[in-house]
């Protein structure tokens, strides 16, 4: 038996214990435990799971990671996705810790194999995980990943919707000071162990809500969106709801998934509409054949999304107080996004979801 460490974490009303295994991360034991600690990407980049050594000694973790420009100096202030107790500990913890979803999947760690791999375009790979048992998800989460000689976890969201899931889809985006993605696309990598965590993310569907749905997407930030497509066309939500997805990418070459976007149309029953917008090509060139089926669009995604919003011409049949909204991809192009749609759409910020992971 792996030995536990005792870990006290006291929120603005609430106070919680749990065990942390030896290694492992504070914020994932508590996960693991079912507490519902404030985080968003838990791979170190946003700071949202900052909190307060109050007593104990830790392993801080990634010194260098993006979330700890917010500390305060001489605070005391650690990442719960980072740091390791190396002793029992006692934390504070400013955010607030909103409960679960009675139908919340409690994440763990599990080990999968790497499977799949399939380049989708020049800098996009697609791959699966194959899990030992069947897990839950709810669609839009995301599990972080941790590879062979890569430090460090990433996130990726699941593309695909099943429930429970014995093979976890995803994709990737090739980036220059990606360790990740470099690995994945340096040689075949099937085969590959890899340590996961999750399921993570509230940028969540759950057909009970019952409302329409708008999609903003920017580039693999799709992949968390259809998961949800597929979740509301297979358990025909959109037979009484309206969906409009608006797809992001640099140029026709980059749009990718083009037949499961025509799929997903096609079993839509009528009120699922999708538009592909590309930012940086030739106005001139046309669309590709394969890409006749949807809406076409030169420009920035998320204007794009937010003009058909605002003119009523997004296919949508409920009001914007009905609709929820889901933003996903490079964080610019997500915090624009936030701005316009509350500020230029007046867009209730409760019923806009994303995960603030990149």
């Amino acid at each position: 038996m792996r030995p536990m460490t005792r870990v006290a974490i006291a929120g603005r009303e609430r106070r919680f214990h749990f065990e942390a295994s030896a290694g492992e991360k504070m914020l994932f034991a508590g996960l693991r435990a079912g507490i519902p600690l404030p985080y968003e990407c838990a791979t170190g980049t946003c700071g949202s799971c900052r909190g307060r050594l109050k007593s104990g000694q830790i392993d801080a973790g990634w010194l260098q990671a993006p979330g700890r420009r917010r500390f305060k100096p001489g605070g005391g202030e650690l990442l719960m996705c980072q740091a390791v107790a190396q002793s029992p500990c006692r934390l504070a913890v400013a955010a607030d810790i909103r409960a679960f979803r009675e139908d919340d999947v409690r994440p763990d760690h599990y080990r999968g194999t790497l499977t799949g791999c399939t380049a989708l375009t020049a800098d996009v790979m697609r791959f699966e995980v194959a899990l030992p048992a069947p897990v839950r998800f709810h669609a839009g989460q995301f599990f972080v990943l941790r590879a062979p000689r890569v430090s460090g976890y990433r996130a990726y969201s699941m593309v695909s919707y099943a429930a429970p899931a014995e093979r976890l889809e995803f994709i990737v985006k090739r980036k220059p000071d990606g360790a990740f993605s470099n690995w994945l696309f340096a040689a075949d990598q099937n085969g590959a162990s890899l340590d996961l965590f999750g399921p993570l993310g509230r940028a969540t569907f759950h057909p009970d809500e019952s409302r329409d749905l708008f999609l903003i997407a920017g580039g693999s930030g799709i992949a968390g969106l259809l998961s949800i497509l597929e979740h509301a066309c297979n358990s025909g939500y959109l037979h009484d709801h309206k969906a409009a997805l608006f797809f992001g990418v640099r140029t026709w070459d980059d749009v990718f998934f083009s037949d499961r976007l025509l799929s997903m149309r096609q079993r839509g029953a009528g009120n699922l509409a999708i538009h592909i917008v590309v930012s940086e090509q030739d106005p001139a060139r046309r669309p590709p054949a394969r890409l006749s089926g949807f809406s076409t669009a030169h420009g920035l995604v998320h204007q794009a999304a937010l003009q058909a919003l605002s003119a009523r011409s997004d296919g949508l049949g409920r009001g914007a107080a009905d609709t929820l909204v889901y933003v996903a991809g490079p964080q610019p192009m997500v915090d624009a996004s936030l701005g316009a749609l509350i500020a230029g759409a007046n867009i209730q910020p409760m019923m806009i979801r994303y995960d603030k992971f990149t």
